[in-house]
């Protein structure tokens, strides 16, 4: 059994205007949020997981 393609919402209105706007705003915000916090969490990954990455790399297994 197909399923039916649903149409593709249309923005019209205060909500097209709002979503523009919106948009606009984090275009103009872009480097605006602060990722230390991330960076330092996943800054010791590789040398905490050293040999688990070694491991999987020489099986081939590791995806970067």
């Amino acid at each position: 059994m197909a399923l039916a393609i649903s149409n593709i919402p249309i923005l019209t209105d205060a909500v097209a205007e709002s979503f523009v706007k919106n948009a606009e705003e984090a275009e103009r915000n872009r480097g605006s949020i602060d990722f230390t916090r991330q960076h330092s969490e996943w800054s010791g990954f590789d040398m905490r997981n050293a040999a688990r990455i070694a491991k999987l790399r020489a099986e081939g297994k590791w995806p970067f």
